[in-house]
């Protein structure tokens, strides 16, 4: 029975509502081109609350229901004749539906039922109400359902016309009724002249949009490998995680007994200085009372000549004792821990990576072109970079010139201008943890909801030349002044100035960052051609670079600009007169050039992406990504 199985399958696959999972009963179609039948709608709309708007299941595309209701919704007549002619495919070996052991030889279209000629003599029309069916026998049904293939359908409203004619006005089928009332102004023609040239559009329409599924299945596949990359790269961040707290456990278990050690050992020279004092002081104490008694002998009982004796001797001994000072004992045990002896970069060390000779590019592209057709200017410089944990990138682009109003420009993952929006000379931009953009620019500070719309202004009157900007360990803004030679500090949320931290020792501070885990804030000096580690209370934790000398060896910078730390504590410098980005450790010392001039040419700003990447800005709009450890 090859076409009972062909009509079966042909049936769960094009016949059968996504709904109800059964073949249609009234099928209506939805703006989006699925199917389903009427009943199955109206539940579906009305199990949704909305009343409105339909959802369709398959595609989640949503439409207004039609004036009128779901019943306006157009009927689907090709999946009825479909029906009807599938199931004159499979009549050919049909066995009786009554006696089951006949082949069938009839069929009732109004029982919708097949029957052999004993079931219907004996049966069927042996009922009298059943006599009126419309019997048609098994080998016409073929004929019949080819007839009924290019029979067009009766009009909704004209129950006894059929749809013939085409509005070529109001671009709708009606039928010889419906012209008289409301379109015998209108152009109506018939409809199979119009018919035919909208086969072929929609045939070409549909052959040029097939060739999309091949590119969406490639899409899927790719999705799909990406899915698996990032299960397998989950199981392996998963199985780091457990090693490195193995390894962390194990580091500070040693440096614990290590510290111990040394605590009991300091604990014990301690207790025996103190041991060694205290008998000093019975000692002190013990001759004190014996000079003190044998003088109070001799006032008493010595005669005259005893006490001429002794007179000088023991006067002096008094004036030598009374010269003597207890020592005043120190406030404390003398036994301390210092957190400092845990090693700074504890994490770091521990993490098992290896350093690439030279960072290997991933990625590139050019942040001159716009989506308004903005053309970079001779004068036009890329001041800063910021990127997001959803992986956007967002560039502040100067002008140099007379305008100084060029952009705040967002940047996808997959190098697609998402906004860009005027600012006046803007210079640097930072990402708060709820996708806010802080800019700073010649009003003062900006902030950006991630869309591009500009929330509010602050910090006008606190600085004159805000130039750099980044958030700190606990969520405040740093905003760097170059001509008050100081950071900053705002709160995030009223955005409210809660300290002010000098860089004296800068000449001209551009870019900060601030290290993880620690409160150390690194300041580039453009002029001074050095880059600083400051604290909080502005004291300098390290210094990078010859003051006032620019150089290209170690140990020196030609005016320094953008600066960025990853989450390891490494400091990466952007060292545009030496077309290089040197990386230095947490305690400011030389690591390596990570980016050679083979690379990079005038790099501006640096920043980290999401996946641990560097992201390099060249002063003329070039964007590079780079990974520099494996």
């Amino acid at each position: 029975m090859a076409s009972k199985k062909f009509y079966e399958g042909f049936s769960d696959n094009f016949l059968t509502c996504h709904i109800c999972l059964h073949e249609y009963d009234d099928p209506r179609v939805l703006p989006c081109y699925h199917s389903f039948c009427l009943a199955c709608l109206a539940q579906h709309v009305a199990a949704s609350g909305t009343g409105h708007n339909i959802t369709c299941p398959v595609c989640r595309h949503e439409a207004p229901v039609p004036p009128g209701g779901l019943e306006k919704l157009v009927r689907n007549f090709f999946l009825l004749k479909a029906k009807d002619f599938m199931l004159t495919t499979e009549s050919k070996d049909k066995m009786c539906g009554n006696c089951q052991s006949q082949l069938a030889q009839f069929y009732c279209q109004d029982c919708k039922h097949f029957f052999c000629e004993n079931c219907r003599q004996k049966q069927h029309d042996a009922i009298k109400f059943l006599q009126g069916h419309t019997m048609v026998a098994v080998s016409e049904l073929g004929n019949e359902a080819q007839e009924e293939k290019d029979v067009t359908p009766f009009c909704d409203k004209h129950e006894e016309e059929r749809l013939k004619f085409y509005c070529t006005d109001d671009e709708v089928v009606v039928c010889r009724d419906c012209i008289l009332p409301k379109h015998n102004k209108h152009n109506c023609v018939d409809v199979a002249d119009v018919a035919k040239a909208h086969k072929e559009k929609i045939k070409s329409g549909f052959n040029d949009l097939s060739k999309k599924i091949s590119l969406l299945e490639i899409a899927e596949l790719k999705v799909s490998k990406q899915q698996k990359d990032a299960s397998d790269d989950n199981d392996k961040s998963l199985a780091d995680i457990q090693q490195q707290e193995t390894d962390i456990i194990k580091e500070v278990r040693r440096i614990s007994g290590q510290l111990t050690s040394e605590a009991k050992a300091h604990a014990a020279a301690y207790m025996k200085s103190l041991k060694d004092e205290k008998d000093n002081l019975e000692l002190q104490k013990v001759s004190i009372h014996g000079t003190c008694e044998f003088a109070k002998q001799l006032v008493q009982y010595g005669s005259h000549t005893e006490v001429m004796i002794h007179a000088k001797n023991i006067q002096a001994r008094i004036k030598e004792l009374n010269n003597v000072e207890p020592p005043v004992p120190a406030e404390t045990t003398g036994i301390t821990f210092i957190k400092e002896k845990l090693p700074r970069d504890l994490f770091g060390r521990l993490k098992k990576y290896k350093w690439l000779n030279t960072a290997s590019l991933v990625g590139e592209f050019d942040s001159t072109w716009s989506i308004f057709g903005y053309l970079w200017d001779s004068e036009d410089s890329l001041q800063d970079i910021s990127c997001s944990q959803s992986g956007t990138i967002y560039l502040c682009i100067s002008n140099l010139g007379k305008t100084r109003m060029v952009k705040l420009k967002a940047i996808s993952k997959f190098h697609k201008v998402i906004f860009q929006v005027n600012v006046p000379d803007p210079r640097g931009v930072t990402v708060l943890s709820d996708d806010r953009l802080v800019v700073t620019c010649d009003d003062g500070c900006r902030v950006y909801s991630s869309p591009g719309k500009h929330v509010q202004t602050f910090g006008q009157g606190d600085k004159s030349n805000p130039q750099g900007v980044t958030v700190d360990n606990n969520g405040h803004i740093l905003v760097c002044d170059k001509n008050n030679k100081c950071i900053c500090v705002y709160d995030a949320v009223q955005y409210n100035l809660i300290n002010k931290i000098g860089v004296p020792m800068c000449e001209d501070p551009r870019y900060i960052a601030v290290l993880p885990c620690r409160d150390t804030i690194v300041v580039s000096d453009y002029a001074g051609h050095c880059v600083y580690g400051v604290t909080p209370q502005s004291d300098v934790v390290f210094k990078y670079g010859t003051s006032g000398k620019s150089g290209l060896g170690d140990g020196y910078l030609d005016q320094p600009t953008g600066v960025c730390t990853d989450s390891l504590g490494h400091i990466f410098i952007a060292d545009p007169g030496n077309n290089r980005v040197v990386v230095l450790t947490s305690d400011g010392q030389l690591l390596r050039c990570i980016v050679g001039r083979e690379q990079v040419s005038k790099p501006r700003c640096v920043t980290t992406d999401n996946k641990g990447q560097l992201v390099v800005g060249e002063l003329k709009g070039q964007v590079k990504t780079f990974s520099y450890v494996h």
